[in-house]
């Protein structure tokens, strides 16, 4: 591919920036909006490059398929304009040689695939969940916190596993949720048309989601009663249920019953 070792690692294509993201699943799947800038970004490099390389062809590919599975139109869309515009620069020459060939026949290759893929995305009227039912309390769960696993849905849930498996599958073919492995258990993310179905029906969650989680919540502290406040109960009294009495102060003395 394109990439060179100079001290620091050190990536010269965006394809292999692409393709280096795949490399390592921590990083967690790329949001709608950042692979449509991805493939915007490597398709102008595609049109002012001489050569089209091995490594931007990969590239693409790869978001074509990410874009496909998570039901990701805008960037299926982006994608289809880009490489029918890279066609019509073969339409102008006139002997096109071996490797000429091969790359136009690869670009309307992708463009059939792109197109497909439009074709194939799940239609909004699939999507009639009810509040609260598993299938939308399931998709809020995965938005307050995205790569959540089948066993955290289901203590969430109030069900089992297997419930979670058949509704997830739903959901995974309706293109609003995708489904990785994370070692051995299934982790849930958003895509993009089901965050946009949640904004639709109201069903997105108002929390402060921090890299896909949200963030933990502070437990409410009782509130401190001065010393010399008359509604402070004496030394030794419980305050009330959940309440320790007041900590015994340093130097005074237990004394038994009956005894000085």
């Amino acid at each position: 591919m394109g990439a060179l070792w100079n001290g620091p690692a050190r990536l010269e294509t965006l394809g292999d920036a692409v393709n280096t993201r795949a490399d390592f699943p921590g990083a967690g799947p790329a949001t709608g909006r950042d692979r449509r800038s991805q493939a915007r970004e490597l398709l102008d490099a595609m049109e002012n490059a001489k050569v089209i390389t091995e490594g931007q062809f990969s590239a693409l590919g790869m978001i074509i398929t990410d874009a496909s599975l998570s039901a990701d139109e805008a960037t299926l869309v982006e994608v289809q304009d880009g490489l029918q515009w890279l066609h019509r620069n073969y339409l102008d020459v006139p002997h096109l040689d071996g490797d000429q060939r091969e790359r136009r026949g690869r670009i309307l290759g992708l463009i059939d695939c792109v197109q497909w893929a439009l074709r194939r995305l799940p239609s909004n009227l699939q999507l009639k969940l009810h509040p609260d039912g598993h299938a939308a309390r399931f998709l809020v769960a995965v938005a307050r916190r995205q790569g959540i696993s089948n066993k955290q849905l289901a203590a969430e849930l109030g069900t089992d596993e297997t419930e979670i498996s058949r509704v997830g599958r739903r959901l995974l073919a309706a293109g609003v949720v995708w489904k990785r492995k994370e070692w051995r258990q299934n982790a849930w993310d958003l895509t993009p048309r089901g965050r946009q179905y949640l904004e639709e029906t109201g069903l997105l969650p108002d929390v402060a989601l921090v890299e896909g989680r949200p963030e933990p919540a502070v437990p409410d502290r009782p509130a401190r009663i001065p010393v010399d406040s008359p509604d402070r109960p004496p030394v030794g009294v419980s305050h009330g249920p959940g309440h320790d009495a007041e900590p015994r102060r340093q130097g005074d003395v237990p004394t038994r019953r009956g005894h000085r």
